[in-house]
């Protein structure tokens, strides 16, 4: 199963730190998030990763290249930021015929993703998420059954699908499960966020599930404060 890793965003959030180390390389334990994450997709099965570079982008090709992993490892440099609709798009010749995975590099997450690809496949669904408890200002909306029917932004709600029952919010985990069919589905060109393309296929009719990583620990290092609380809590 191939996997790609955005890591091309400037990491504002951690200013000063990221003027000069791109957040990919932001260390928690002595060690680069992109070699915690990539570790992660590995022993979950994943053989093939793209990585897609804009900030310090040299940075991470050196880091990558000084460091040798069992499975190959390719680059999508992106010369104007495209953020994580048009980056996803610009990678469309790398995937073949099966099911891919797409996270964060400023994620530290231990779910069970092994679970995540099983439950993505036993379902027809064009795209599956990784949701949390976790409250922040842009929250998913999911019906009872799981599925997503829209999104809630500084406390505006948009509902956008057809509700199963009762809908909830929920905390996006950075973490897509897509089949391959994906890009049939898509209108280029893509949009800055991803989240918006989902929004347009909800409105499509088409169906995007989530699953629940529950209490597997998940830490977005994109602020200071949270930079820290990985440097104690995240045990590796």
């Amino acid at each position: 199963m191939k996997a790609m890793i955005f890591a091309a965003g400037f990491g504002k959030r951690l200013l000063p730190l990221t003027m000069k180390i791109p957040k990919a390389l932001v260390v928690v334990h002595n060690r680069p998030m992109l070699d915690w994450v990539i570790e992660h997709l590995m022993r979950h099965g994943i053989n093939d990763i793209i990585v897609n570079t804009h900030h310090l982008h040299s940075e991470i090709e050196a880091y990558l290249e000084m460091n040798s992993y069992s499975i190959p490892i390719s680059i999508s440099h992106e010369e104007t930021i495209l953020g994580t609709g048009s980056g996803l798009y610009q990678t469309r010749h790398f995937w073949d015929n099966s099911d891919f995975y797409v996270c964060n590099v400023d994620i530290l997450c231990k779910a069970d993703l092994s679970a995540f690809f099983a439950f993505h496949g036993s379902h027809a669904s064009l795209v599956s998420l990784g949701v949390n408890d976790r409250v922040a200002k842009s929250m998913l909306l999911v019906d009872q059954e799981g599925y997503l029917v829209g999104r809630s932004v500084a406390g505006q709600k948009q509902i956008v699908g057809r509700p199963r029952g009762k809908i909830h919010e929920a905390g996006f985990c950075g973490m897509h499960a897509i089949s391959p069919s994906f890009f049939q589905h898509v209108i280029p060109p893509m949009s800055f966020s991803i989240i918006d393309d989902y929004m347009n296929l909800l409105q499509a009719g088409i169906s995007i599930r989530t699953w629940s990583i529950g209490d597997a620990y998940w830490e977005d290092i994109g602020t200071p404060e949270a930079l820290k609380r990985a440097n104690r809590d995240f045990s590796g």
